[in-house]
């Protein structure tokens, strides 16, 4: 099976690389991501203007790399339809270098990649974790590993849509993981003049801590509690599936290899 790697930080990043190493012996692997940072695009397209494509250095032998002059939605596109001409089994997204949760999910460049990638009806997942961990973690990558090998898996629909977020670790450790549904929130956003007349756009997530940010089952608990937030979405709609089977077999796969 040909599997679709991508991310919203750039083809040069490493958590693209870490998530490449952690899928590399499940199928035929390449990379199509960003020539540069992408980050809080989501799940939009280049539209009225041309993309390019052209292959870019790879780290891991027998993976080759392309950079899109875009975002990372015309990166899954051109991955599917030009790059591997179809014939793509599962696209993945990441390791992005900090959570993606709650409205992040619409914000995210990695999610938007996913997003896509579903909508053309095809199976997706997005990994995430925190800035300062270590993306090449064996138990990282074994995390990484056996949730891509679960989606692979002919029981999971096509179309279907995963968010993973992986905690910070707590002595060396993972907790396990969970089934998560994206924390309710509220979208803060600071303009900034520049010197050249215009205006930065800075954006940020403020958690209602009152009302949901600790909520039992929620994404951003659940990471609070050490252990992986897995989110099942459907691809069509984006509705939360808290009762997908490849959700339960994903959270037992994780909790095998972290103990």
């Amino acid at each position: 099976m040909k599997i679709l790697v991508t991310n919203d930080d750039g083809f040069d990043n490493n958590g693209i690389w870490a998530l490449v190493n952690a899928v590399k012996d499940l199928g035929e692997v390449a990379v199509v991501a960003p020539a540069e940072n992408q980050s809080g695009v989501g799940a939009g397209l280049t539209l009225r203007r041309s993309v390019k494509i052209n292959r870019a250095p790879s780290r891991v032998d027998g993976v080759e790399c392309h950079a899109v002059s875009g975002t990372p939605g015309d990166s899954v596109i051109l991955g599917i339809e030009h790059v591997l001409m179809g014939d793509v089994g599962v696209v993945v997204a990441g390791i992005n270098p900090g959570f993606n949760t709650s409205r992040n999910l619409f914000i995210s460049g990695t999610m938007g990649a996913a997003i896509v990638a579903a909508g053309k009806g095809y199976k997706s997942c997005a990994f995430s974790m925190g800035f300062e961990d270590d993306m090449d973690d064996p138990v990282v990558r074994d995390t990484v590993t056996e949730v891509a090998r679960e989606l692979m898996s002919p029981d999971t629909a096509q179309g279907a849509l995963f968010n993973v977020n992986i905690p910070m670790f707590r002595d060396g450790r993972i907790l396990g993981a969970e089934g998560a549904v994206p924390a309710p929130s509220e979208f803060r956003s600071l303009i900034e003049a520049r010197s050249d007349g215009g205006y930065e756009l800075f954006s940020g997530l403020s958690v209602n801590i009152e009302r949901q940010q600790f909520a039992r089952g929620t994404d951003t608990e659940v990471l609070n509690r050490g252990r992986v937030a897995i989110s099942a979405l459907d691809g069509p709609t984006l509705a939360h599936q808290p009762n997908d089977p490849t959700l339960r077999r994903m959270i037992d796969a994780v909790n095998r290899v972290t103990g």
